[in-house]
């Protein structure tokens, strides 16, 4: 605080002499002015020394004399050299004797099971813990081995070198035929100078747990073992549900062939829609129970990446006409032509995500992107990775933020009035997530409401190297 008190002064000084204006209008005064500034400086500077000395001089004389007062004390309590050395050896044994007693307290005091050993692995201590879990008195165990090494489990063994500290589990037989897990923590106990005299083991008792975690294992395997149980059982009864169901729309297509009055027409049309929307049912749960059963195997054959999309594209075009909605597609120039891959899932995941965009788009468009990124070479073959991306906008009723975790879960929608609306099971999402997944893609959604959706999802694929054709653009330079 004085230095900043010099400062300050020091500072006025100079601004006072550099200002020429300031100098003329105080005439003479300017100087007294200055005068008063330096000794105004030189004196607080005097008394900062001043303090300075006369603290360092007071410390100096408490220190002599406490000096003195030491040796004085000194002679007066030890005058002989030989009394005051022993003095001072039992104050020390006193200060051995209560950190020992402090450090018994505390051991005592504990539940876990502690001991400490020798390099040879005999115990020189335990705790009350410990001996009565062995049922026995605490001399006993002094210069035993100490159990866990007869155990398979541990990692010490006797004539081995043990790591200065370990944590492992070890089963241990109390001897009465009882048995309970512990968790121990190994460690050295070292001196000043780093050598080792004794290790310390501390064993906390975690039987309550391993059962636990064991109950837990077996209730989900049980759980398990009944979902694939219940996926195999789908899987049957679907399958065999299909065959009556095939036979009903066959036939009803048959009649709504032949010659029927108008009323008839649409009794058989109506047979036929329904049939259809259970047959379409009945796959969704068939693929979905193959799925969880992890009984769906992705086929890899080459196919015509055109012919898959534009006949996504043909089976949707007559309703999104109807409806005066614009179905195109917009793929990236640098797409192969001929991929090798699962055709009929790429298929069956952008028929449900395009049918799911028509269900709830009544008018603008939508569009189907196509786009890839070319991977590594594939060793051993003429075979490349590719990664396809593909996306599916639509200009609908888009999804609230809130209800977006609903979107990818089996026989789930976002609104039961939606349900009533538009129909549907919920299934065609969570079947296109799975199939993304085992094609070793994903699939995820962007939404506004009121603005349109669009899905994105990915697979991977391989194309013959050498092969740049562009799908699109050949079909179209081919149809001229």
């Amino acid at each position: 605080m004085i230095i900043a008190l010099a400062s300050s002064l020091a500072l006025a000084l100079i601004l006072l002499a550099r200002d020429e204006k300031l100098r003329e209008q105080l005439g003479d005064n300017y100087w007294i002015i200055s005068l008063s500034l330096i000794g105004a400086i030189l004196l607080v500077l005097s008394g900062y020394v001043w303090d300075r000395t006369l603290l360092e001089r007071i410390r100096d004389i408490n220190h002599k004399a406490k000096q003195q007062n030491d040796a004085a004390e000194e002679l007066s309590d030890d005058p002989d050299e030989i009394i005051g050395l022993a003095r001072k050896i039992e104050q020390m044994a006193r200060s051995l004797q209560k950190v020992e007693a402090s450090y018994r307290g505390i051991v005592e005091d504990q539940t876990d099971l502690i001991c400490r050993y020798k390099a040879d692995g005999r115990l020189t201590f335990v705790n009350g813990a410990y001996a009565d879990f062995f049922g026995k008195r605490r001399p006993e165990f002094v210069g035993q081995p100490w159990a866990v090494f007869a155990s398979p489990e541990s990692p010490l063994a006797i004539g081995k070198t043990w790591p200065d500290a370990v944590t492992f589990e070890c089963t241990l037989d109390n001897g009465t035929g009882s048995t309970a897990v512990h968790q121990w923590t190994h460690r050295a106990i070292k001196d000043r100078d780093g050598t080792i005299f004794e290790y310390q083991a501390v064993g906390h008792d975690i039987t309550g747990r391993k059962e636990f975690e064991s109950a837990l294992r077996q209730a989900k395997e049980a759980a398990e073992s009944a979902d694939r149980a219940k996926s195999e059982f789908l899987a049957i009864v679907s399958h065999e549900i299909r065959t009556p169901i095939n036979g009903v729309v066959g036939f009803a297509r048959l009649l709504r062939e032949g010659p029927l009055n108008p009323e008839q027409a649409g009794y058989v049309e109506t047979i036929h829609r329904c049939g259809m929307s259970l047959e379409t049912l009945v796959t969704d749960i068939l693929d979905l129970s193959k799925i969880e059963a992890g009984r769906l195997e992705i086929a890899r054959s080459s196919f015509s990446l055109i012919d898959c999309v534009e006949d996504v594209i043909n089976l949707h075009k007559t309703v999104a006409a109807a409806n005066g909605i614009d179905l195109r597609v917009d793929a990236s120039p640098d797409l192969p032509a001929i991929l090798n891959g699962d055709q009929d899932r790429l298929r069956q995941i952008l028929n449900n995500l395009v049918g799911n965009a028509l269900k709830f788009t009544e008018k603008g468009e939508i569009v189907v992107r196509l786009s890839a990124t070319i991977g590594a070479d594939l060793p051993g073959t003429a075979m490349r990775e590719i990664r396809l991306f593909c996306t599916v906008r639509d200009t609908g009723i888009g999804i609230p933020a809130a209800q977006m975790d609903k979107l990818f879960r089996p026989f789930s929608q976002i609104d039961t009035s939606i349900r009533r609306r538009h129909g549907g099971t919920g299934l065609g999402l969570v079947i296109s997530k799975r199939l993304c997944e085992l094609m070793g893609g994903e699939i995820s959604v962007h939404s506004d409401p009121g603005k349109g959706s669009e899905f994105r999802f990915n697979v991977l694929m391989e194309y013959q190297q050498g092969d740049s054709r562009t799908p699109f653009v050949q079909k179209a330079e081919a149809a001229h």
